[in-house]
């Protein structure tokens, strides 16, 4: 999957055209970016064919299955479970705050530490990282660390020293797996988790690198300390062991959910999701980073808010989103949403991504993970989130989506979506061809 013929010449396509200036987007990236872009594409094309070759089923068989789940509240009730009431759950929101309390579990454990994540960057936050399990590993704690396949190469790309860092994990004796599915070439692992001692979890949307440690970045941790976290921790023993996934029912680990693309038409957490929406009575709070205009998503989120439910969703603005080619299906989305008489905010300024993951709806049901609720998440990624019933968590959450609000004006739909739909409706191409990637 890593490299090859296509990407190669991507590259020097992408090269050439940067030298030459044209366009100023690409002349404005380093060399790394520019071939980091040329691997981001070479993996979309060929993806894309393999789900072609392979029969994949399409958007709009998935979306109408999920949206079978919007008027069960049993599919709900089925695959939220509860917080046990000797669960200590915490949220911390400051990137800073996040890291230092990383830093003390690590600290802290005296058997094991396990941790899943889309990456480690070469960075002073992924160096203090490695130091800090170093330190664990030397005092005879065992540490595994399993890493996605596809995103520690596009970051050996893009990031210099990657191989070093590599070589350092490996060094001191933590133990390090680059996961992928043989069957599914193009799968990823996006799951985000760090179990200590089994008794100890921090999971949330945030990798190991220095714009997730920084105020500029928006996300959330959640640390659990109770009976919940062993379930967690029999998940990534399976996961660490490469056991098949899928193949069968949606990984249960109660409280905790799996998804997994070779079952995308019951993803679990979508579905949960969609039937706790098509349940609400009062309120649904969407704190999310890729919000795009699923039509099973926003067509539960609109027919919320015409019967009286509150409906608020928090997500990036155009300027704030990370990922440019995202923004129009992100705005059709927020249209539809606007237009049922929802709110939309979204965060402002270049480099202040939104990246938290979660749903609450009527202050109880409460879906909190790595899982985007976008194309992506569903088609290509292994997700993990925890779906609860539980007013605690639910309160906490809604007090953190609170303070979002208070930092992210409202999208006017007047004023800023319909004019912008209007003015880049060249990146709907984008949208058309390669949806599986928002």
């Amino acid at each position: 999957m890593e490299g090859g013929f296509l990407f190669r010449i991507l590259c020097a396509v992408l090269g050439g055209l940067r030298k030459l200036g044209w366009p100023t987007s690409l002349a404005r990236l380093s060399p790394r970016e520019a071939d980091g872009y040329a691997l981001a594409i070479a993996y979309m094309l060929k993806a894309r064919w393999w789900t072609l070759r392979h029969g994949e089923p399409g958007w709009d068989c998935l979306q109408a299955e999920w949206a079978s789940a919007e008027a069960d509240p049993v599919v709900r009730d089925a695959l939220a479970s509860a917080l046990s009431d000797a669960d200590m759950p915490l949220l911390i929101a400051a990137g800073e705050d996040g890291f230092a309390r990383r830093n003390a579990l690590y600290a802290g454990a005296r058997d094991r530490i396990d941790i899943a994540t889309y990456y480690i960057q070469s960075d002073a936050t992924g160096s203090a990282t490695v130091a800090a399990l170093a330190a664990c590993v030397a005092r005879g704690v065992r540490v595994r660390l399993l890493v996605d396949r596809y995103m520690m190469f596009k970051k050996r790309v893009e990031v210099e020293g990657m191989d070093e860092l590599a070589a350092r994990i490996r060094a001191c004796g933590i133990e390090m797996k680059s996961w992928h599915d043989p069957r599914r070439p193009y799968d990823s692992n996006h799951r985000k988790m760090i179990v200590v001692d089994g008794h100890t979890a921090l999971v949330g949307g945030r990798n190991f690198a220095d714009h997730y440690r920084g105020d500029a970045w928006r996300d959330v941790d959640l640390v659990l300390e109770g009976p919940s976290v062993a379930p967690l921790a029999a998940f990534f023993d399976a996961l660490w062991r490469g056991e098949p996934v899928g193949g069968g029912e949606p990984g249960i680990h109660r409280p905790w959910v799996e998804s997994v693309p070779s079952e995308v038409r019951r993803d679990p957490i979508m579905r949960c999701v969609l039937s706790a929406i098509g349940s609400a009575r009062a309120t649904v709070d969407l704190e999310l980073a890729y919000f795009v205009a699923h039509e099973s998503l926003c067509g539960a989120l609109e027919r919320a808010a015409r019967r009286g439910v509150r409906v608020r969703l928090l997500t990036n603005s155009a300027e704030a989103n990370d990922l440019p080619y995202a923004t129009w299906t992100a705005y059709a989305g927020m249209q539809r949403v606007l237009e049922a008489g929802g709110a939309v905010h979204g965060r402002r300024g270049a480099g202040r991504t939104l990246h938290c993951k979660y749903a609450v709806v009527d202050g109880q049901w409460v879906s909190f993970g790595s899982h985007n609720l976008d194309y992506y998440s569903p088609r290509f990624c292994g997700e993990a989130n925890l779906l609860v019933c539980d007013s605690r968590l639910g309160a906490r959450l809604t007090e953190f989506f609170e303070t979002g609000l208070a930092e992210a004006p409202p999208l006017s739909l007047e004023g800023e979506v319909r004019p912008f739909l209007q003015r880049h409706r060249a990146l709907r191409l984008f949208d058309r061809v390669f949806r599986d990637f928002q």
